[in-house]
């Protein structure tokens, strides 16, 4: 099963807040990752020891709001080209419509998404493997926020900010840093702003330093996609589609441009098979939405693409040897402190 990557720069505002890395660098290893690429700001690492090391982070500091504390702490080096795109775009309607398109650059797992409804901009931060701990939510609405100020050159409140969590990991630092109301239960994290703001310019906007920028940000995005294997490339086609389009092998390979055969080839050459590829998104996915109090259980299976809540709950059982509620359980039991 291929593993999504994050940019190594997506760790350094946590680094800034660690006294020693000891913890962090023994999961590298343990994952096969040579610690020295932590200071390789073009290296890429799997975002699930990404998620380990920001959880071991969490455990090691005690610091319940150490995404706030981290996304405070994120400088323009660590957004890279994409940063000098944006800071170079005329107005904060483009420098997120850049942000939206470039994202990929920093994480493979997030979209961003500009919404504008009536006198409000919404500026969504989706995951497509939903986030299960609270600092990674806070986190992407703190570097949100943070980047909105370097954009507009001034702190600008927002309207309200939208979490995925069920309750605050700190009402007062909630209160201190987003300065504006929190809705909890959101299906995506976000920051509400006024409309108005979109139109404001980036006064460091430069067109012939964007367009030098954007060129190099494309091509960097190209370069992405085209060391996809055959198995990513399946893995983030069937994300987009499971629960809302059909995600048989039929329907996937030609929207791949390939024959059934020639796809089940090269996943087979990759040591891979279409049928464990979905399985194992299905897991994941999976247990994300277990772990999520919003989400009914019965709803699950449609989310997932099951024929029937009865297939959903056999394969469930498969996976993690407890009916989807038993887990359920278990899991608010375990991460109720994070």
């Amino acid at each position: 099963m291929a593993s999504e990557t994050v940019s190594v720069r997506m760790l350094w505002p946590f680094m800034r807040l660690l006294r020693d890395f000891g913890p962090e660098t023994n999961i590298l290893q343990a994952a096969g990752v040579d610690p020295a690429i932590l200071a390789d700001p073009d290296a890429r690492i799997p975002r699930l020891v990404v998620g380990q090391i920001i959880f071991t982070s969490l455990k090691k500091t005690g610091d319940a709001a150490i995404g706030i504390h981290a996304g405070e702490r994120t400088e323009s080096a660590d957004f890279g080209v994409l940063d000098h795109v944006v800071r170079n775009c005329p107005d904060l309607r483009r420098a997120l419509q850049c942000t939206a398109r470039y994202m990929r650059l920093q994480d493979d797992n997030i979209e961003g998404h500009l919404i504008e409804e009536g006198d409000q901009a919404i500026w969504q931060v989706r995951n497509a493997i939903p986030t299960v701990l609270r600092v990674t939510n806070d986190y992407q609405v703190t570097v949100t926020l943070m980047n909105l100020r370097r954009r507009l050159g001034r702190h600008e409140a927002p309207i309200e900010i939208h979490l995925r969590h069920h309750e605050a990991t700190d009402a007062a630092e909630y209160a201190r840093v987003f300065q504006a109301p929190v809705r909890f239960d959101r299906p995506h994290n976000a920051v509400v702003i006024r409309r108005e703001l979109l139109d404001a310019p980036v006064a460091s906007a430069n067109p012939d330093a964007f367009s030098v920028f954007d060129l190099q940000a494309a091509r960097l995005l190209k370069e992405l996609s085209r060391q996809d294997t055959t198995t990513e490339r399946v893995t983030r086609l069937v994300l987009q589609r499971i629960g809302q389009e059909d995600i048989g092998v039929d329907c996937v390979a030609p929207a791949l441009d390939m024959s059934v055969s020639t796809l089940r080839r090269r996943l087979v050459e990759e040591g891979a098979t279409y049928r464990t590829i979905v399985d194992e998104l299905r897991r994941r996915l999976a247990l994300q939405y277990v772990t999520d109090r919003r989400i009914a259980i019965g709803e699950i299976a449609f989310l997932l693409g099951f024929s029937t809540q009865s297939a959903f709950g056999t394969a469930f059982r498969r996976w993690m040897g407890a009916s989807p509620l038993e887990y359920r359980l278990q899991a608010q039991r375990a991460t109720a402190a994070f």
